[in-house]
């Protein structure tokens, strides 16, 4: 009998699938309207100079550039240019709730990824290629205080990829965008997936157990947790209720292992000691 997908590997499916129609519309479009192309993937040549580069740009403004047909309107440049970033932040927000699922993530995060991008692109977009507005810009950004605390230090690598994204679509680049999007997204879920520098502390089947029972107990609570979990170690030892000892035990669960299930192994190898066993999960 075939199994049902958990929601991990849909949410993977549904990632990648994402990322194939993303393609398949952008070369479609492409297809329809070549004029469209230089709107939303502005062409610069390596080793440009920077007095170079502004002619170019200027050029591109005046509608001066060498791509066939008529110049693209600048309401529409602006409307691809955040339609763009909206695409591209999409699975970096849903990658970032898969990868935080367990110890809870943070809706004005989830929010901020995908809003930032927009605000962004346009902003870029408005500035252009004028340099005494972007400089009027920046002063005004730096007039206002914005005072907001992070719960989870790694959130700020998000606002810091949601930047990149729309500064990416402002300055018409959305490949470069995708590919940022796609390349964060990848290093994100193997990070998560091999709990490299154990990123995410509350991986699933990580937790306390705490066991009290009699000191005779030890060995048959350390065979029980031995049975049951992919790992354990021995945290503290204390005195318990009734002359017993609290033991405290840092666990990696099985994936067939509920922390029920184990909690009560427990209690039955050391019934004849009083056994007792409480099961916590790892702090966030």
């Amino acid at each position: 009998m075939a199994t049902t997908p958990g929601p991990v590997a849909r949410s993977l499916v549904r990632l990648v699938a994402y990322y194939a129609v993303l393609v398949a519309g952008t070369l479609l479009l492409e297809r329809a309207a070549p004029e469209l192309r230089n709107a939303v993937a502005f062409p610069v040549p390596t080793g440009v100079t920077a007095r170079e580069l502004r002619r170019s740009l200027e050029a591109e403004a005046g509608g001066e550039a060498g791509a066939p047909g008529a110049p693209v309107p600048p309401p529409v440049i602006t409307a691809l240019a955040m339609a763009g970033a909206l695409a591209l932040v999409l699975p970096v927000a849903w990658v970032y709730m898969l990868t935080k699922r367990r110890e809870g993530w943070d809706p004005s995060v989830v929010q901020t990824v995908i809003l930032l991008p927009l605000a962004i692109a346009g902003i870029v977009v408005v500035v252009g290629h004028s340099l005494a507005l972007a400089f009027s810009l920046a002063g005004l950004a730096a007039a206002v205080r914005f005072r907001n605390t992070l719960k989870d230090t790694k959130d700020a690598v998000y606002i810091f990829l949601a930047i990149a994204v729309g500064l990416a679509a402002g300055v018409q680049a959305l490949a470069l965008g995708f590919v940022v999007s796609v390349l964060f997204n990848g290093a994100v879920l193997a990070l998560w997936a091999l709990n490299v520098g154990d990123i995410y502390a509350a991986e699933a089947g990580g937790g306390l157990v705490l066991v009290q029972a009699d000191a005779t107990a030890d060995r048959l609570v350390e065979a029980t947790l031995a049975e049951h979990t992919k790992s354990w170690r021995l945290m503290e030892r204390a005195p318990g209720a009734g002359g017993r000892t609290l033991s405290t035990y840092v666990v990696r669960l099985k994936k067939k292992t509920t922390p029920a299930a184990l909690c009560d192994a427990i209690a039955a190898g050391g019934a004849a000691h009083g056994a007792t066993a409480e099961f916590q999960p790892l702090p966030s």
